[in-house]
């Protein structure tokens, strides 16, 4: 990766290097390095340089330590429901794609695949093509996923598939993922953040 190249991975924003962080934003790198970039290393996805700066949504939300300790409490709450990894994975990259987030999709396009999804579900995903391949609860996260993001309005059908594969507290929390990744996608979108060049 040249300078230039690595210059613009913030976007809008100025990548802020370890130096420049206060003990507070310095805790939350450290701390993100340590789980989310353990969860990139695994998936395959960049979300540290070598110089220690954090990219993606990450480099913004360092400057806010507030609203991104609110936004940590926001993410292990909804992860008490246990809603299964590809579910996740693919409410995530379905609102990725739905918003032409791309980092959103670059990130987890990967972690969908180190979750299962299949290969082929992941790139119909991306393209907005009906993905074939995906365990039952997946496929009705995605239709949901799209009802929210695209629709704004979800179907009496689809609200009785949703309640009926996951119960009434898990679709909340379901909901409220999508919901988080929404703030992400628009974060991402504000500030122009682009993916790590190849």
């Amino acid at each position: 990766m040249t300078t230039a190249d690595h210059h613009q991975l913030g976007g809008r924003l100025p990548l802020l290097t370890p130096a420049e962080l206060d003990p507070q934003q310095a805790q939350l790198r450290d701390q993100l390095a340590a789980t989310r970039g353990r969860d990139a290393a695994a998936a395959g996805f960049e979300l540290e340089l070598p110089d220690g700066e954090l990219i993606g949504p990450f480099n913004a939300f360092l400057r806010v330590p507030g609203i991104f300790h609110a936004l940590r409490g926001w993410a292990a709450a909804i992860q008490h429901y246990d809603l299964p990894a590809d579910v996740q994975q693919v409410a995530i990259l379905t609102l990725g794609a739905a918003w032409d987030s791309d980092y959103e999709v670059y990130a987890h396009a990967a972690e969908a695949r180190h979750a299962g999804v299949p290969d082929q579900a992941v790139d119909a995903i991306v393209a907005g093509e009906a993905p074939a391949g995906l365990s039952p609860a997946a496929a009705i996260a995605h239709r949901l996923t799209l009802a929210l993001a695209v629709d704004h309005a979800v179907s009496d059908e689809l609200y009785a598939q949703a309640h009926q594969a996951f119960g009434t507290e898990p679709l909340i929390a379901l909901v409220n993922l999508i919901g988080r990744y929404m703030n992400t996608a628009a974060v991402l979108a504000c500030f122009r953040v682009p993916v790590p060049p190849a």
